[in-house]
């Protein structure tokens, strides 16, 4: 019996193996959620203005909008000079102030602990240090990815899970007791590099568990399960108004979830490429006691494992020689090429906007943390419209509407009044739902369109051209300072060019994934075809439409083809009529 045949009998009927394991699996899933925007809160901008000490006391008292303020306020970074006075009775009035304005030296905020501006007073000039945080934070996952990918090849999967969220645990407890802006930082970066491969460890532990017909409901389920995790986030950090306690609230408990994820066993498929065939078939053991599947329907002694790792040797020098020709070939491709510069353009621009939008919504008129729960959310419905729209419209009619749907938000949302606060969130979601539905379709889109040999490596570079957006988008607030809505322009400009460009993408839906390079290139060409009419008395009458491969045409030609075939005669005497 093969291994997938054994899952395939082991997943017939949803017993404890899988509820046990699967519940587990969505544990990791949803601390990396939480783990990867806690910095939406923890350094996010909050509202302040300057402590004026002629006519307050204590910053730490004193009332966020006094009814004098705009007698002594000229922005949030500067205030009004005050007349000199030695009357010892000081009274805030238009006359006690010139009008001459001066930098401030302490501000006035709801609270000192929502995040580490309010803290340390990272305002007006240094407000620029808030924003990096997200960056930094982006650039330890963009450096931790390939190093997860690399140890859970080496070690396997379920040991990047247990010691990524154990390492994660630990840095954000310490982040959390952080008493300067170089301490908090350094964390924030080795937070992230820690935990980079928990999701990819999750996710690919749960596919591994799983025959190939099922795997798309296992990716379909994460996808609610992270958005739901995102969403606690923000239903966490609004009870507790507190950035410190927030960050403890989450690792502290990811700390104690070690003691209930050590039981899940690792992945099935690792354990046969690496030879260790006794350790797979145990786990196949326990999961078949426990869905109570009688040993008959198994035949576990037989089930062939070894193979599969005696294959994978046998073949690894081979490949090892040929990836490189292959990919040397695919890049001298015009056609591939383009399509790879494409790819990586729209990867770029589905994380710039998708994180982007996500960290931009706690800028949106209106309750910050609901509207920041409501756009984590709009992410379950748009993967169930991603699935449906990619069965039935395709890939690429997908990915181009729903970059121009968010593209039209994002510009939409420039010219509504801010005093219609439903109005805006309501598009701004809409956004986050056209982006959501493209980030889904372009995962799919890129995994098709490139060959074999070659596929994950591109897939990777187009991934980490990707990155790059991330790492962008957390800058993005600070060109609110101009204009509160410039960010949604820049993220409708970019989707709506990435929407256009897409409509050079091939269709691929229900295309054989392309094992080489010309296969590759005949994605999208349009072949000859032929009907042929039912043969009465000898006559045959065919049409052949023939197209024209060359990049860029799209007409083809009919040819009408009559044969009249005189049995009688021979085929000598055959006419044909065009």
């Amino acid at each position: 019996m093969e291994l997938d045949t054994a899952l395939e009998v082991l997943s017939r009927i949803w017993g404890r193996f899988q509820m046990v394991n699967y519940s587990l699996l969505c544990v990791p899933i949803m601390f990396h959620a939480s783990f990867y925007l806690s910095y939406v809160f923890t350094a996010k901008q909050v509202e302040h203005r300057c402590f004026i000490p002629e006519c307050e006391s204590d910053p730490l008292l004193a009332d966020l909008r006094p009814a004098w303020l705009p007698t002594a306020m000229r922005d949030s970074c500067s205030r009004l000079a005050t007349i000199p006075d030695d009357n010892s009775t000081w009274t805030c009035t238009p006359e006690s102030f010139t009008n001459v304005s001066t930098t401030c030296s302490q501000w006035v905020y709801p609270s000192r602990q929502l995040s580490i501006m309010s803290e340390w007073d990272m305002t007006c000039k240094d407000n620029w240090k808030v924003t990096l945080v997200g960056t930094i934070n982006n650039i330890g996952r963009f450096c931790g990815m390939p190093m997860a990918g690399l140890v859970s090849d080496r070690f396997g999967r379920r040991t990047v899970l247990l010691a990524g969220l154990a390492l994660a645990g630990v840095m954000g407890l310490m982040r959390s007791l952080a008493t300067n802006y170089v301490f908090f930082v350094v964390f924030e970066f080795l937070d992230p590099l820690c935990y980079a491969g928990l999701f990819s460890a999750a996710f690919i532990l749960g596919m591994e568990l799983m025959p190939a017909k099922k795997r798309v409901i296992w990716s379909a389920f994460t996808h609610g399960v992270y958005a739901a995790g995102e969403a606690l986030l923000g239903v966490v950090a609004w009870a507790l108004l507190d950035w410190r306690w927030t960050l403890r609230a989450f690792y502290g408990p990811a700390l104690l979830s070690l003691s209930v994820l050590w039981v899940l066993p690792e992945s099935i498929r690792w354990l046969a490429s690496k030879g260790r065939t006794k350790e797979a078939l145990s786990i196949i053991r326990r999961a078949a006691h426990l869905n109570r599947i009688p040993a008959d329907q198994l035949n576990i002694d037989d089930i062939k494992l070894a193979a599969a790792a005696d294959n994978e040797t046998a073949g690894a020098d081979k490949d090892e020689q040929t990836v490189s020709q292959e990919l040397r070939q695919t890049l001298r491709s015009r056609v591939l090429l383009w399509r790879l510069l494409n790819c990586c353009f729209c990867w770029l621009t589905n994380m710039f906007v998708y994180d982007g939008l996500s960290l931009n919504s706690v800028a949106v008129a209106g309750n910050q943390y609901l509207n920041f729960i409501l756009v984590c959310l709009i992410e379950v419905p748009a993967g169930l419209a991603a699935w449906l729209l990619m069965e039935r419209a395709g890939r690429r009619a997908s990915m181009c509407s729903s970059l121009i749907l968010a593209g039209l938000a994002c510009i939409v949302f420039h010219f509504l009044p801010a005093d219609l606060a439903w109005a805006r969130v309501t598009v701004f979601l809409l956004g986050k739902f056209g982006i959501t539905i493209s980030y889904t379709v372009i995962y799919v889109l890129t995994a098709e369109l490139f060959p074999t040999k070659v596929r994950h490596s591109l897939f990777a570079v187009c991934s980490t051209i990707g990155r790059v957006g991330s790492i962008l988008a957390p800058q993005t607030p600070l060109l609110a300072r101009h204009l509160d809505s410039l960010p949604l322009i820049m993220f409708g400009s970019m989707s709506l060019l990435s929407g256009v460009l897409a409509f050079w993408f091939p269709e691929t839906h229900n295309v054989k994934l392309p094992d080489t390079v010309e296969e590759a290139e005949q994605i999208g060409v349009r072949k000859k075809t032929a009907k042929k009419a039912p043969e009465q008395q000898g006559h045959v009458n065919e049409v052949f439409t023939v197209e024209d491969s060359a990049p860029g045409a799209t007409n083809g030609h009919a040819l009408a083809v009559d044969v009249d075939l005189d049995a009688e005669a021979g085929p000598e005497t055959t006419s044909v009529r065009l």
